[in-house]
């Protein structure tokens, strides 16, 4: 993904991707980036990881077996911890269609970037949402 090291000073980012090798690239990218990344392949798994690293940013792939990206974006919007419920999510998804970026939007997702992604959106998308994030929290 990059190398500047600097990009995201810190920002600990949780990655929800079925697919190993993408959820690899994802997480070598974001440590690239200077993000601490916390990967996991499952909404459960993600909703788990969500309660106990308290993520700054989760990305989320949609299209995954048994629970999708729905189901995830549903817990997270529904969650009785207002910190989770806030937590800015990106839905990062090999579905390409108008229809779909609305669908993920409607849903809850903050952001929608399609696969193959660039790297530098990726960035800062992220960085974007944790300062939209800091400041709706701190006001």
């Amino acid at each position: 993904m990059g190398d500047t090291g600097s990009g995201l000073n810190g920002i600990c980012v949780l990655v929800v991707e079925d697919d190993r090798d993408t959820r690899e690239l994802l997480g070598l990218g974001l440590e690239s980036y200077g993000a601490k990344p916390f990967l996991t392949s499952s909404v459960k798994g993600g909703v788990d990881a969500l309660r106990k690293h308290r993520p700054d940013v989760v990305i989320s792939d949609i299209g995954m077996p048994d629970y999708n990206g729905y189901a995830l974006i549903a817990a997270v919007r529904k969650d009785e911890t207002h910190e989770i419920r806030t937590t800015p999510v990106i839905a990062l998804t090999a579905f390409s269609t108008s229809a779909d970026r609305d669908s993920a939007l409607v849903s809850g997702f903050d952001e929608y970037l399609t696969k193959p992604f660039d790297p530098e959106e990726l960035v800062f998308a992220i960085r974007q949402l944790h300062e939209r994030h800091r400041v709706d929290t701190a006001a």
